[in-house]
């Protein structure tokens, strides 16, 4: 059989591959290295309201927190910590920092209420911060975030330009310590090329920083509590109103030592979920330009098949190297993280795992929430039905449930703990932790979701 027609276009869809990461590149340090246009370093800077929304305790909760207590942001700011449940875990933490800082900071603890079940934890606990709020520019931050110095007034600084609604950092994932913590810094840390090169339609939800005028041009946070993505759904509504969005040169840093299997995969199903809903038909795109060792190893069987094994070999060579490359490339300029030298060998499974999660993010568009009493939030009113994953057999896990009968969407979500089980968390790995941890009340939980 005549193999050249597929052989040509999985070389084309390649080599595609290979010119966009160039130019993704090329754009990416052009915007890192320009010349900002807001006003300059000296100028004042306003005073901050900081909203932080918690469910449960991420791993080291108390230094995220305490960092934003304890900022050197140079003007009056405020920190709300907003919580829905008043059992919360989180709860205690807050109050004890509350009560051991001296001078009191100006920080406070608020909780929010839920109307009904379709309304989204997050969602209200940033309205319910917000309404507490003394100050005009507001920074809404997740509770994983750590802040570093300089950090507030870079996010603040591009508000000065009347035109500029919103601003936000990219996110990196710092200090990785097993397989999957590593395996989500190589799935996150890599953003930045696609958020300069993409429009500036949308905004990434772990660090923003908006106006208060801003909101209510858009009629407020309200109308978007049923949203999943509310970082999305808001930059959409703010550049509906004609302003631009600003993307700030320094990463947010979010210190990430040890995940879960099970915690990674829903993780990474709801990021899938929230970009194909927001781009729609242009989702389908996706497999062209984000598997490359994929599209690549099916170049090398086709190659092998016509008699080209070298071939195929060299091609293949090559893109690995492409891979690899782009991450360190990534890391030298912009996320500057030594440990993920260490996890490229994670690289193709990372595209096998997430090719997964691309199909089913068509099969199930549900969401798991945070905790485990929480309601799971369909996309939308239309996709309302009852499907599960087809795709979910990708974990061995899963095939039990299909075994006995249960959907297989359902299947891989209740089969999670069985993977964690298959790949545990290391008892030097929990040591590693603790010594970290030590002298510390309050210990965060190694499943706690964001």
């Amino acid at each position: 059989m005549n193999w050249i027609w597929a052989e040509m276009l999985t070389l084309g869809i390649l080599t595609v591959f290979v010119i966009w990461t160039i130019l993704a590149h090329v754009m990416a340090w052009r915007h890192l290295r320009r010349r900002e246009d807001s006003p300059s370093p000296n100028a004042e800077l306003p005073p901050i309201s900081i909203i932080k929304p918690v469910r449960g305790l991420d791993q080291q909760a108390e230094e995220n927190f305490v960092s934003f207590i304890r900022s050197e942001y140079p003007a009056p700011s405020e920190v709300i910590f907003c919580v829905e449940e008043r059992e919360d875990p989180a709860v205690p933490l807050i109050q004890r920092l509350i009560a051991n800082c001296q001078p009191p900071p100006a920080t406070r603890l608020v909780f929010s209420k839920r109307q009904d079940q379709r309304e989204l934890g997050k969602t209200l606990n940033l309205i319910a911060g917000i309404k507490e709020s003394s100050h005009h520019v507001l920074v809404l931050s997740d509770s994983d975030v750590r802040n570093t110095p300089g950090f507030l007034a870079e996010l603040v600084r591009p508000l000065f330009d009347p035109r500029v609604g919103m601003s936000y950092a990219c996110p990196v994932y710092k200090g990785a310590m097993n397989w999957v913590a590593g395996l989500m810094a190589l799935a996150v840390n890599e953003t930045i090329l696609a958020l300069t090169a993409a429009p500036d339609f949308a905004a990434i939800g772990s660090a923003i920083a908006i106006r208060k005028d801003v909101l209510h041009a858009i009629g407020g946070l309200t109308r978007l509590r049923h949203r999943i993505g509310i970082d999305a759904a808001l930059g959409r509504a703010v550049r509906g109103k004609g302003y631009r969005i600003a993307l700030i040169r320094s990463p947010v840093t979010i210190v990430y030592p040890l995940g879960r299997f099970s915690d990674w995969w829903r993780q990474v199903h709801r990021w899938l979920v929230t970009i194909r809903l927001y781009l729609g038909p242009r989702f389908l795109a996706v497999p062209f330009y984000a598997f490359p060792i994929l599209w690549a190893s099916l170049y090398l069987c086709l190659a092998v098949l016509a008699g080209g094994a070298a071939r195929g070999l060299a091609v293949m060579a090559f893109i690995i190297a492409v891979r690899v490359a782009s991450v360190g490339l990534v890391n030298l300029y912009f996320t500057n993280e030594p440990v993920i030298w260490r996890y490229l060998w994670l690289l193709p499974a990372l595209e096998i795992l997430t090719a997964a999660l691309w199909l089913e993010s068509y099969f199930n568009p549900y969401i798991d929430a945070v905790a485990p009493n929480s309601v799971r939030s369909p996309t939308s009113p239309n996709e309302m039905t009852k499907r599960r994953s087809m795709v979910g057999h990708v974990c061995a896990a899963g095939l039990i449930g299909i075994e006995q009968g249960t959907s297989p969407g359902k299947a891989v979500f209740d089969a999670m703990p069985m993977v964690d089980a298959l790949f545990p968390v290391t008892p030097a790995e929990k040591h590693d932790l603790a010594a970290q941890e030590a002298g510390k009340v309050n210990q965060a939980p190694l499943d706690a979701l964001a």
